[in-house]
C-alpha cells in the first residue's frame, strides 16, 4: 500500500457549531479508521484536520475517511472536501505536508498544488516541466489574506517541484512582491519600471527571480483593461524565464470572470481565490499564534477573542490575518500584565493556562449585565419605543410555537435625528432576541451605509455578504443607510450593489438575523425607493423623537450619579443650562441630542479629573465650576440661545 496524507475540510457553519470543542471530535475520527491502514493524526484545527494513512489509491483513502466520518457523525454533512496526496520520503512531500497543516482559508491553492503534484511526474517523463514556468497565477485575495504568505509558498513549491533548471534552481529568490501603480521612493512603480527590471534580470548569467508577484488592483480602479491588457502583451516575452502571479482583490463571480477573461486571451493562467477569511479560520489562526509562544488555551477565551474580533470589524477596515496577529499580541501583553500584577500582590500567577479572567480587558466596554427589558426600562422617553419592542417579540414567539402560522419579518427601519438613542436600542433588542431566543447569539455589529461599499466594481457585493455573514445570528446595525442611495437612478452603482447584496441576505437569513437600517426620516423615505424588494423586507419602523430640554437634563444628571460624587450646585448649574438651550438649534440636523449630553458629560468629568488631581485628591467629585469650564468651551458655549440684554 501507498502512503498518503490527506486534509478534511469542514464547512464553516458546522466548524463554527464544534468550535467550543477544540477540535476534540478528530481523535474519535481517528479511532473509527480500520488499524490496517496505520492512520495517524497529523494535525488539526477548528476549521480542518489532516491525517497520514496507508491505502491502495486516493480513491479508497476518501473512502476510508468518509465511512469513519459516517461513523462519528452517521451523516456526510459536517465536511466539504477531501484533498489527498502521496507522502514520500522527498522534498515535494515536505512541502505538501506544510502546505496541508499550516494553511487556513486557502482551499483553492492547496487543491491547485494537490494537482499540479500529481500532473509532475508525467510532465518530468515528457520532458515538459517547462510548461509549468510558462503559466501564469490570478490570485483573488484581500488584504491582509495571505498574498505575500501564498507566493512565498508557491516559490518554494516549484523549487521543489524541480520545475526550474537544475543549475538555475539555487540562484534564483523564492518570490519577489511588487504592486504596479504603487508610490516608491522614486514615485510610482509603473510599467515601464518593472518592465525595466525585467530586461535587466533576464541579461544576467542566471535568472534572480522565482514566482513575480503583482498586485494589478490599480487597473481595477475604473476598469483600465485596455492599460492592463497592453501590459500583459509586453510581459509575453518573459514568461519563459519567470513564473507570474497576479494578485486583485476577491470580487464576486461576474466582475471576477470579466477580469479572468482578459488574461486567458494572452497568458497561460491558472486562477485561485482566496474568499474574505471566516472567523473560524481566523480564530485558529489566533489559536496558533498563543500555542506557539507555550500557552495553554481555555475555550472560555472564545467568545471573548470572537468579540474583539468582530470590533476589529466595525470601522470597515480589518485586514485579515495582520488584525488577528495583533490581537493575539494584545492578549499576550495583557496576561503577563496580569501575572505581573498577581505576582506583585503575592498572589498565586499561572504563566502557562490561559484564561478569559486574565485577559478581560481585551474587548471595550462591559457587557450588559441586567436583562434586555430592564436595561430597555432603564432608558428615558423610550415608553412608545419599549410597547412597540414588545409588541413585535409577543408576535415573533407565537409564531414559533404555532406551525400553521409564518414567522413574521423582524428586520426594521430606525428613523431620527443623531443621538436619540437608536443605536443603544438595536443594542438592547439584539439582547432580548438572544434571551427570548429568537436569536441565536444576539451579538451586535454597527456600520454605516458607507462600510458596505468597496473600491472597486464586484467587490461591494463581497464585501456585504461578508459583513451578512459576520451577522448571521445577531443584528446588524446600519446607520446612514442613505448613504447607498440618494435618489439619483444614475449615480451610485456601488450603493445599488450593496442594497441588491443586502436584500438578498435578509430574505435568505429573514430567521437568523435582525438588520436595521437607521438615519432621518426624509432620507430613509428615499431608500425605499431604491429597489422594490427593500420596504416589503422592512415593515417596521420606529421612529425616535427628539429629546425635551427636560429629557436631557435627565440624562445628563442619570450618567452623573451612575458613577460619581457632585455637588447640589453642579445639578442647579446644569439645569439652568438645558433650560437655557435655543429650541431652534436643538430642532436643527447639527444638535446630536444624547450624545452632546454625553459629551459634555464626559467634558466635566475630564475637567473635576484635572482639578482633583492638582489638588492631590485620589477621589473625584464634580462640581459647579467643572460643569461651568466644560459648559463654555466652543462646541458647547455657542449652543445657549443668548437674548439680547439691554444697557445702560
Amino acid at each position: 500500500m501507498q502512503k498518503f496524507l490527506a486534509r478534511i475540510n469542514l464547512s464553516y457553519p458546522f466548524a463554527e457549531s464544534k468550535m467550543q470543542e477544540l477540535g476534540g471530535f478528530w481523535t474519535k475520527l481517528l479511532q473509527e479508521i480500520p488499524a490496517v491502514h496505520e492512520p495517524q493524526l497529523s494535525q488539526y484545527r477548528f476549521t480542518f484536520a489532516s491525517y497520514v494513512l496507508n491505502a491502495e489509491t486516493q480513491m479508497e483513502c476518501r473512502q476510508v475517511l468518509s465511512q469513519a466520518w459516517k461513523k462519528v457523525f452517521r451523516d456526510l454533512e459536517g465536511y466539504s472536501e477531501i484533498i489527498v496526496c502521496e507522502q514520500n520520503e522527498d522534498d515535494i512531500s515536505s512541502v505538501m505536508k506544510a502546505i496541508y497543516n499550516n494553511f487556513y482559508g486557502v482551499e483553492d491553492y492547496q487543491r491547485l498544488v494537490t494537482e499540479m503534484t500529481a500532473q509532475a511526474p508525467l510532465l518530468t517523463k515528457r520532458n515538459a516541466m517547462d510548461v509549468l514556468r510558462k503559466q501564469s497565477y490570478l490570485l483573488a485575495i484581500d488584504n491582509g489574506c495571505g498574498f505575500t504568505t501564498l507566493l512565498s509558498s508557491l516559490g518554494d513549491y516549484l523549487v521543489k517541484l524541480k520545475v526550474y533548471p537544475n543549475e538555475d534552481e539555487d540562484a534564483r529568490r523564492q518570490y519577489l512582491e511588487i504592486e504596479l501603480g504603487a508610490e516608491t521612493e522614486k514615485g510610482v512603480y509603473s510599467q515601464d519600471d518593472f518592465i525595466e527590471m525585467l530586461q535587466e534580470a533576464a541579461n544576467e548569467a542566471k535568472t534572480p527571480y522565482g514566482v513575480i508577484g503583482l498586485d494589478v488592483s490599480y487597473y481595477l480602479e475604473g476598469k483600465k483593461y485596455d492599460e492592463l491588457r497592453r501590459f500583459l502583451r509586453r510581459l509575453e516575452h518573459y514568461q519563459a524565464s519567470f513564473v507570474f502571479m497576479f494578485r486583485i482583490p476577491f470580487l464576486e463571480k461576474r466582475a471576477f470572470d470579466e477580469v479572468k477573461n482578459l488574461f486567458t486571451d494572452i497568458a497561460l493562467l491558472r486562477t485561485i481565490q482566496v474568499p474574505p477569511i471566516a472567523d473560524t479560520a481566523l480564530m485558529e489562526n489566533a489559536w496558533d499564534i498563543l500555542n506557539s509562544k507555550g500557552f495553554i488555551l481555555n475555550v472560555s477565551i472564545l467568545d471573548l477573542m470572537l468579540e474583539r474580533v468582530h470590533q476589529e470589524k466595525m470601522d470597515g477596515r480589518f485586514y485579515g490575518f495582520k488584525s488577528i496577529e495583533k490581537i493575539a499580541n494584545e492578549m499576550i501583553l495583557l496576561k503577563s500584565a496580569d501575572y505581573a500584577a498577581k505576582i506583585a500582590r503575592g498572589d498565586q500567577a499561572d504563566e502557562v493556562n490561559f484564561l478569559a479572567a486574565d485577559v478581560k480587558d481585551l474587548v471595550d466596554g462591559k457587557k450588559q449585565q441586567a436583562t434586555g427589558y430592564a436595561a430597555l426600562k432603564e432608558l428615558i422617553g423610550m415608553e412608545d419605543i419599549e410597547a412597540k419592542v414588545r409588541e413585535m417579540i409577543a408576535q415573533v414567539k407565537v409564531a414559533m410555537t404555532n406551525e400553521k402560522l409564518d414567522r413574521p419579518c423582524i428586520h426594521m427601519r430606525f428613523t431620527g435625528a443623531p443621538g436619540t438613542g437608536k443605536t443603544t436600542v438595536a443594542r438592547i433588542i439584539g439582547q432580548i432576541l438572544r434571551e427570548e431566543g429568537i436569536l441565536r447569539k444576539g451579538g451586535f455589529f454597527e456600520y454605516t451605509g458607507r462600510d458596505l461599499v468597496a473600491e472597486y466594481v464586484g467587490q461591494t457585493a463581497v464585501k456585504t455578504a461578508s459583513i451578512c455573514r459576520d451577522s448571521y445570528g445577531s443584528v446588524l446595525f446600519i446607520d446612514e443607510a442613505y448613504a447607498l442611495y440618494d435618489g439619483d437612478q444614475k449615480t451610485n452603482d456601488f450603493g445599488r450593489e450593496a442594497l441588491t447584496t443586502l436584500i438578498s441576505e435578509m430574505e435568505n437569513h429573514r430567521d437568523d438575523m435582525l438588520v436595521v437600517m437607521a438615519g432621518y426620516t426624509d432620507e430613509m423615505d428615499t431608500l425605499m425607493t431604491a429597489n422594490p424588494g427593500l420596504r416589503s423586507r422592512m415593515p417596521r419602523i420606529l421612529h425616535f423623537p427628539n429629546y425635551s430640554k427636560e429629557q436631557l437634563f435627565e440624562i445628563f444628571m442619570f450618567m452623573v450619579k451612575k458613577h460619581f460624587e457632585y455637588t447640589p450646585e453642579l445639578e442647579e448649574e446644569a439645569k439652568r443650562y438645558f433650560m437655557g438651550l435655543s429650541q431652534e438649534y436643538m430642532d436643527s440636523k447639527e444638535f446630536a441630542n444624547a450624545r452632546f449630553v454625553r459629551n459634555l458629560y464626559e467634558r466635566t468629568w475630564s475637567k473635576a479629573a484635572l482639578r482633583c488631581s492638582l489638588a492631590g485628591l485620589r477621589d473625584i467629585t464634580l462640581a459647579k465650576e467643572d460643569f461651568i469650564a466644560a459648559s463654555g468651551e466652543k462646541e458647547f458655549g455657542e449652543k445657549i440661545e443668548r437674548r439680547k440684554v439691554l444697557g445702560f
